[in-house]
């Protein structure tokens, strides 16, 4: 019987490696990368016994434990207890997402596309196809997992030993493995692709979410409902416990098992739950461009929208504390008088400001991103075969973008400012939140100026802005903790910004990225009016 449903599982395994060669090698380089450069980085910065003390009763902060989990080992810090307190959580959630787009686009994708039709007129098992999937995703976290875990060891750093670098590695794995499952089973759920893969990044988002509640509330079984909070009590380079791993993996055989039960038990391009049927007259909407962009990217709209207000309460709940936590403790006083005479409570709401400003720049560069991904479906030939322009497609979905990045900045503003209202005393007000929110929005607007021209110019090479904006939430997440040189900071469009609370106003910068991104946006629209589609 699973002879016959797996019948030909790794003849397609062998197809999928040799068909995302190229993917697969730069997800695990940069990754891979990425982990193992923070590793001399923040010895380097924080190598001093005193400034790892310091770095150790900066961990406490609820602010720090909302972003980066709950600190182990800060007694006697280390440079490897340091390190896993910082990058862990950041870590695991950078795995989650790397398997939701690989198992996303070798299932729901694949048969949304038609190419799963022609792969199973072969003589191919019916559960072939998410067997394969799963299994590259296997050997795509082992890998990775291998690759860091000696690539840890190879800088020789006492306190970062082998059992606990292949830890660190392992349970990025296995947190992966986990979104790859969950996954896997939305996708036998839903018929859609955009609803599966916003699902999984929500249920990712979710996770990072209570994870942090459960940290800052001391509630430990918010915390292991979450992937992420289970993960980080395996206290890496300071207990190197198992049994996190264990149960992670187990977690993984359940959902892969639920998965294929679900997959043997519904019918090609369908899901589990059957898509509804549509009306028998589209809206009037739906005739124009605009109208039916908005149909087309409602849910990753609603999404994030979600996502951002979460955030903004979540680290808008714990501002209260700040102020006293760090009266606690002479040493963080002196750290903070050093920095311009500003409320340490300022310091943190422009630091996590400039965090959420990050994050919102996700779904706007998505949002234009989709442009392209219609474009390679085959979809913008249907729409440009009416009286539709390219540059007035092109320009809807870049105002889109556009809009939305204003509505972002004000939800995650605004639930901020709530959260932090209800329990701080006094009140702070609401015009400053606003104004540092929206301080951000030309600094986001380069960021999509920056992806019009790359779908103008350069349309096979526009993940290269989700690679800055990954290089900008770096230097943004680590270099502020961590003290990076200042001219570190102006490699990104965030760096350009005034830190409001925290620092005077100024509106010459803001101007200039204005302009920049307005140049951006234009040659993207040339380009995109001159080239052809689906250019490769």
């Amino acid at each position: 019987m699973l002879n016959r449903l797996f019948a030909d599982t790794f003849a397609l395994v062998r197809f999928l490696l040799r068909r995302d060669r190229l993917w697969l090698t730069a997800w695990l380089g940069g990754v891979t990368a990425f982990v193992l450069f923070c590793v001399p980085l923040l010895q380097g910065m924080l190598g001093s016994a005193e400034e790892l003390a310091v770095m150790g009763e900066m961990m406490r902060n609820p602010a720090m434990i909302a972003m980066v989990g709950m600190p182990f080992g800060i007694e006697n810090y280390t440079t490897g207890a340091m390190y896993a307190n910082m990058m862990l959580i950041l870590m695991l959630t950078l795995a989650g997402g790397m398997n939701i787009i690989f198992v996303t686009r070798h299932t729901r994708q694949d048969e949304e596309l038609g190419r799963f039709e022609v792969i199973r007129s072969l003589p191919v098992g019916r559960l072939a196809g998410l067997g394969a999937t799963l299994f590259v995703s296997i050997l795509l976290n082992l890998v990775m997992a291998v690759g860091i875990g000696f690539g840890m060891q190879a800088f020789g750093i006492d306190s970062m030993p082998l059992a606990g670098s292949m830890l660190f590695g392992v349970l990025m794995g296995a947190v992966g493995l986990v979104f790859a499952g969950i996954t896997a089973i939305l996708c036998q759920i839903v018929s859609n692709n955009r609803t599966a893969s916003g699902l999984s990044l929500l249920t990712l988002m979710l996770a990072y979410s209570i994870r942090a509640v459960g940290d800052v509330g001391g509630i430990d079984a918010l915390t292991y409902v979450s992937p992420i909070g289970l993960a980080s009590r395996a206290q890496v380079f300071v207990g190197n416990y198992l049994w996190p791993l264990w149960a992670l993996l187990g977690v993984f055989v359940c959902l892969s098992v639920a998965a294929f039960l679900l997959n043997e038990r519904r019918d090609l391009e369908q899901g589990v739950i059957p898509a509804r049927p549509g009306r028998q007259y589209g809206s009037p909407l739906l005739s124009n461009p605009l109208g039916l962009a908005l149909r087309l990217l409602r849910t990753m709209l609603l999404v994030w929208a979600g996502v951002l207000v979460t955030f903004g309460v979540m680290y808008g709940s714990v501002l209260n504390e700040v102020q006293g936590f760090i009266e606690g403790s002479a040493m963080l006083q002196a750290i903070f008088t050093e920095t311009g005479g500003q409320s340490v409570t300022d310091q943190f709401v422009a630091l996590l400001m400039v965090i959420m400003s990050v994050m919102a720049a996700i779904p706007t560069v998505g949002l234009m991103l989709r442009l392209r991904g219609e474009e390679k479906q085959g979809f913008t030939e249907q729409i440009l075969g009416t009286p539709v322009s390219r540059v007035r497609l092109f320009g809807v979905y870049l105002g889109i973008s556009f809009a939305a990045s204003i509505v972002f900045q004000g939800l995650a503003a605004l639930s901020f400012w709530g959260a932090a209202y209800v329990v701080m005393n006094p009140q702070p007000a609401l015009s400053m939140y606003l104004q540092a929110a929206f301080n951000y929005l030309p600094a986001i607007w380069v960021l999509l100026g920056l992806t019009a021209l790359l779908i103008g110019f350069l349309p096979r090479w526009t993940t290269l802005s989700y690679g800055y904006l990954g290089l900008s939430f770096f230097i943004i997440y680590i270099g502020t903790v961590a003290g990076f040189p200042d001219w570190t900071q102006k490699l990104s469009p965030f760096g350009y910004v005034p830190q409001v609370p925290m620092e005077a106003q100024t509106w010459l910068p803001l101007l200039g990225l204005c302009v920049v991104a307005i140049v951006l946006g234009v040659l993207g629209f040339a380009g995109y009016r001159r080239r052809d589609l689906r250019m490769n």
